[in-house]
């Protein structure tokens, strides 16, 4: 009689558990593709704003020269979150040989 209190009350814990996993997944997930939309719209302005700037006189200037610094930051911090993507048939190599 214990045994099975005790065994439905661990099985009713880990369905709740359970549940509260997949909810933390599901707003991980939100979040990620929200930093993954920001990175794309930073990268994208930034594109635009170097076409429109292609002698570099706007980011030479000191008031928008910030603006432009500050899109470089961005995309730096937006980079260093997710991890790159290695090509097939790279291979990192140890220089070092004993």
């Amino acid at each position: 009689m214990i045994l099975e209190i005790i065994i439905t009350v661990l099985s009713i814990f880990t369905c709740f558990i359970s549940y509260l996993f997949v909810l933390s997944l599901r707003r991980i997930n939100q979040y990620e593709n929200f930093i993954i939309q920001l990175q794309q719209i930073v990268e994208y302005a930034t594109e635009k704003m170097k076409t429109v700037d292609a002698d570099g006189h706007y980011e030479a200037d000191d008031e928008t020269g910030f603006f432009f610094e500050q899109l470089k930051e961005l995309q730096l911090l937006f980079s260093e979150i997710f991890e790159t993507e290695e090509k097939e048939g790279t291979i990192n190599a140890n220089p070092e040989k004993n």
